[in-house]
């Protein structure tokens, strides 16, 4: 009779043992569900199992050593994670452990409440509280030592605090409180061992805000991460400090060099000029930066050459590098004073005729480039006067140096006729060398008056065999 309602009345035992006080018809109701759903085909057990599980969490802790009555409906509504709140929080930290092992909740929040309140209360030194805490906590997953650290300075417990945040394992959470607490040299030093560079940045601003400026710099000196970090910000935002940075721990070159590049940023030529004679200063007493300090006051003597150029010329000149304002004067005209700039500044010949022959090139001034075609010797060679002109598309002017060339060979000097356009030209060089080949190919490329005279070329050449 009872069969087909057999799985609802398995239900209502489960029910009925939840509305039970009595661990006794608990027990009877429970055994009389199980005996049900045993000869069940189907059945879910899950409601049974939690039941079981709620019952035995409910009994332990309406225990008179505990003394909270809570029906079921209370402790479903108020949850498990709760009820080991309340636990904790009446400090029956043994009790809340072994319910939230039983129900496989995290344990670490009552094992930090466990340390914070023993910070509180405890009587015994620090190194002992220290130590019998970090026996307690180590291993723990989720256990956050930086809460039971701040419990501690909130004690007004320091020296506890910081011991403490010694065996905290995100740096993260250790250094804001070290800050608080005045550690900022352990708190600069966990930082840049976490080698999280926003960190670092982040106590290198609390410690310049804490500290005298000497003292913040011989703190960072030791550190080169920190250093680094202060040096890339400091050129975008605080120039000065990082002048007083450079000033501080001796680096002379650093300093110049930072000088320099405000003086190549200076819009007037007054600062330009006051920024590279202190950038020279400060490396003129070491014989190891003599280079640099002749560079520095020959940036100087450039300004002055220049300033004078814009004056007399009304044109830009500052700025320029010395190629660049030989060049400028040359396509202007006045190459005079270019070779004082030449003469001023020791530029080797090559260089200036290379600017020179540039520079004509670039003012496509035919005219002066045929004059150095006149010329019996250059620095540079004449194949270059070639290439330059060439490629500026003057051929004519480009074949008055194809005779100079004569370092090259005959096959190299039939070349540059003939991008010359030149096939006549070209042929005659071939008859000099006696190169039959060539003169072929060059009558393959001829055509007209140029085509009869490498006609007559190769006849001449038979002749002559």
């Amino acid at each position: 009779m009872i069969r087909p309602h057999l799985d609802e009345a398995v239900d209502v035992c489960v029910r009925a043992a939840g509305q039970e006080y009595s661990i006794h018809l608990q027990k009877q109701l429970l055994k009389a569900a199980s005996f049900g759903k045993s000869v069940l085909d189907l059945y879910n057990s899950d409601d049974f199992v939690d039941m079981t599980e709620a019952l035995r969490v409910l009994n332990a802790v309406r225990f008179y050593e505990i003394g909270l009555p809570l029906s079921y409906e209370q402790y479903i509504r108020l949850t498990p994670e709760r009820l080991v709140q309340r636990l904790v929080n009446r400090q029956e930290y043994l009790f809340a452990l072994k319910i939230s092992e039983y129900l496989r909740l995290p344990i670490d929040k009552i094992y930090v409440h466990w340390a914070r309140q023993k910070v509180r209360s405890s009587s015994t030194d620090e190194d002992s509280i220290c130590e019998e805490i970090v026996q307690k906590l180590n291993g723990t997953r989720g256990i956050s030592f930086e809460e039971v650290a701040r419990a501690a300075y909130d004690e007004g417990r320091g020296g506890l605090a910081a011991e403490l945040l010694e065996h905290e394992p995100r740096a993260g959470k250790q250094v804001p409180l070290l800050l608080n607490i005045g550690e900022e040299t352990i708190a600069l030093d966990k930082a840049v061992e976490s080698g999280d560079t926003d960190l670092v940045f982040y106590v290198l601003l609390n410690l310049r805000k804490k500290i005298q400026l000497s003292s913040f710099f011989r703190t960072i000196n030791s550190r080169p991460v920190a250093t680094a970090i202060v040096e890339s910000s400091a050129m975008d935002q605080d120039k000065e400090l990082l002048k007083d940075l450079y000033y501080q721990d001796d680096r002379r070159l650093d300093g110049s060099n930072l000088l320099l590049s405000e003086a190549l940023d200076a819009s007037d030529l007054g600062p330009s000029t006051d920024k590279l004679k202190m950038a020279a200063k400060l490396l003129r007493d070491s014989k190891e930066y003599a280079p640099q300090v002749t560079a520095l006051e020959e940036a100087q003597k450039l300004l002055r050459f220049q300033e004078a150029f814009e004056k007399d010329l009304d044109d830009r000149f500052i700025g320029l590098s010395v190629n660049q304002t030989m060049s400028k004067l040359i396509r202007a005209g006045y190459s005079k004073r270019a070779q004082k700039v030449q003469s001023e500044f020791k530029v080797s010949e090559k260089t200036y005729w290379w600017t020179r022959l540039r520079a004509l090139v670039s003012k496509r001034d035919w005219r002066e480039l045929e004059d150095l075609s006149k010329v019996r010797k250059s620095p540079i060679g004449w194949e270059s006067f070639f290439n330059e002109i060439i490629g500026a598309g003057n051929t004519k002017v480009a074949a008055l140096f194809i005779p100079k060339c004569t370092a090259l060979t005959p096959a190299e000097r039939i070349e540059m006729w003939v991008k010359c356009g030149m096939i006549a030209k070209a042929g005659e060089e071939a008859l000099k060398a006696k190169n039959r080949e060539a003169l072929e190919e060059l009558r393959a490329q001829a055509s007209g008056q140029a085509q009869l005279e490498i006609d007559r070329m190769i006849s001449q050449l038979q002749k002559g065999r």
